[in-house]
């Protein structure tokens, strides 16, 4: 996946570094580059005034991301990247993009993602924090995460049948006794009773 970010700074940054992150070729342009940008080997720097981006140079990109301070200049190559038909986003302005990128955070056991859909990246971390602080001050959560997973994984052994395992999993899931075993934090005793719902559908 090539993805092409337009402008060096904060923002572009931060939308370079996230998508390297995932394994994308990305490519920075811009006229100045942040030291953090400057340091980083593994994405490509072009030095180049964003308003001479034009529809020959968009078209060796799956994705383009505007992010310099000129939002006229976001706007045309928004523009150009829908007669280029690409993928674009305008962190300024959500309702000119064709895709909206979110504050993410992930972790090994969740990843939770929040758009604002442009109003305020301050509120969207704000309102991520209390969803993170809310998993935190419920440690059932997670461990009903951790034993649904398990019982996922004892569906692919024991049933073939995908639209099957569907119906099984959301029957665990809502059954009162394995409920309450995850109340108790007794993850043997729940996925003792999944496993007795799985059998007895095969009977």
């Amino acid at each position: 996946m090539r993805i092409l970010v337009v402008g060096g700074g904060k923002v572009g940054t931060k939308r370079a570094l996230k998508f390297t992150e995932y394994g994308a070729d990305v490519t920075v342009l811009s006229l100045a580059f942040s030291e953090e940008l400057s340091k980083r080997d593994d994405i490509k720097k072009i030095s180049l005034d964003a308003r001479e981006v034009n529809r020959e140079f968009i078209r060796n990109y799956d994705i383009v991301i505007t992010a310099t301070n000129n939002p006229e200049v976001n706007s045309r190559i928004c523009d150009l990247c829908r007669e280029e038909r690409k993928l674009c986003n305008n962190p300024t302005n959500p309702s000119e993009s064709s895709f909206i990128v979110p504050i993410f955070y992930e972790d090994e056991e969740i990843g939770i993602a929040v758009t604002t859909m442009g109003k305020s990246s301050i509120m969207s971390k704000v309102i991520l924090d209390r969803a993170l602080e809310a998993l935190r001050e419920d440690p059932k959560i997670l461990l009903e995460l951790k034993v649904m997973a398990d019982v996922k994984a004892m569906l692919k052994r024991k049933v073939a049948d995908p639209s099957i395992r569907y119906v099984l999993y959301q029957k665990i899931f809502v059954d009162r006794e394995f409920e309450s075993f995850i109340n108790n934090g007794n993850v043997n005793s729940a996925m003792k009773r999944a496993e007795e719902i799985i059998n007895e559908s095969s009977q």
